[in-house]
């Protein structure tokens, strides 16, 4: 394996995949000097928190979609108009998702207690009772 490669695959295993220096270097045969090094140049820090960052603002972005949506449907709804069918598609789609986003999320964040926010199984369902007709 080249060096490039192995920077490579470093640096993904300190970003992504959250190992330590010292677990990296066991598991590639690299030295802590060469790991220093790279972490420094590379900016794997920055990067690291840039990753996790960017989940925790996908799953925020992606709830307010689904309100803003919902929102509109309501109007919609409070207004005696019909709703345009893609939009009740795309409200769908995201409800059925939310769930697998927040799970995901929640994966990655093993030392944090998962927190109760956002929409829960139990009010998609209710959503898709009370506002979409669905049984």
């Amino acid at each position: 394996m080249t060096k490039f490669n192995q920077q490579t695959q470093a640096e993904h295993m300190y970003i992504y995949d959250k190992k330590s220096l010292a677990e990296i270097g066991m598991q590639l045969g690299l030295s802590r000097r060469i790991l220093f090094y790279w972490k420094k140049e590379y900016n794997w820090d920055k990067k690291r928190f840039d990753a996790e960052h960017n989940k925790d603002r996908f799953s925020e972005e992606l709830l307010e979609f689904a309100r803003k949506i919902m929102n509109k449907i309501s109007a919609d709804i409070d207004n005696n108009q019909k709703t345009p069918p893609p939009e009740m598609y795309s409200l769908i789609n995201i409800l059925k998702n939310i769930p697998l986003v927040k799970q995901y999320t929640e994966s990655l964040k093993p030392e944090q207690k998962p927190e109760k926010k956002g929409l829960t199984p139990e009010f998609i369902r209710q959503i898709e009772r009370d506002i979409l007709g669905m049984e």
